[in-house]
């Protein structure tokens, strides 16, 4: 493993590992009581339609499938260069969002490679983390301070200004 990187936001970083490294922890005691499940002697077939054992075997395959995936996200999120976004700059990967509606409630988000709905609090905010794939990601790549965005588009629709970019 190379230098972490020191910058902007690297307290953002660190917040979001440890709260990768708890899901992790959450998911391989998952993989583990699963796999333990799957290989006791309860879980032998008593005949062609029990079964029991099948299913643990693939609850044990799809939770090491996630902690694979949470340790390939922590790898992604120590090695992501954390630009400082200014005022002028378009929202991309790494960038903190705030936004607010007419009603002056508040929304805050990190735009991150992986990772998305996961929950935390930065500073004295309560975020989201989202991907530019989600359709809120996608309604906020390239947008700039000030500008507006829907984020429940339809007949419920509320917009939103952009506020901060940090």
């Amino acid at each position: 493993m190379g230098q972490p990187i020191v910058g902007p936001k690297e307290d953002l970083r660190q917040a979001i590992i440890a709260g990768l490294e708890a899901n992790l922890k959450t998911a391989e005691k998952a993989a583990n009581s699963a796999r333990d499940t799957a290989i006791s002697k309860e879980s032998i077939a008593e005949n062609k339609y029990d079964t029991f054992g099948l299913e643990a075997s693939y609850l044990a395959h799809g939770q090491s499938q996630r902690v694979l995936t949470l340790m390939q996200e922590i790898e992604t999120y120590r090695s992501l260069p954390f630009k400082a976004f200014s005022h002028q700059d378009t929202i991309d990967i790494s960038c903190f969002v705030r936004l607010q509606n007419p009603q002056n409630q508040v929304k805050s988000f990190f735009i991150g490679p992986t990772g998305g709905g996961m929950k935390l609090k930065w500073k004295q905010h309560d975020l989201v983390i989202i991907t530019p794939e989600t359709p809120v990601g996608k309604n906020l790549m390239g947008k700039t301070l000030g500008d507006e965005v829907a984020l429940a588009p339809g007949p419920d629709e509320v917009t939103y200004e952009i506020i901060e970019l940090v």
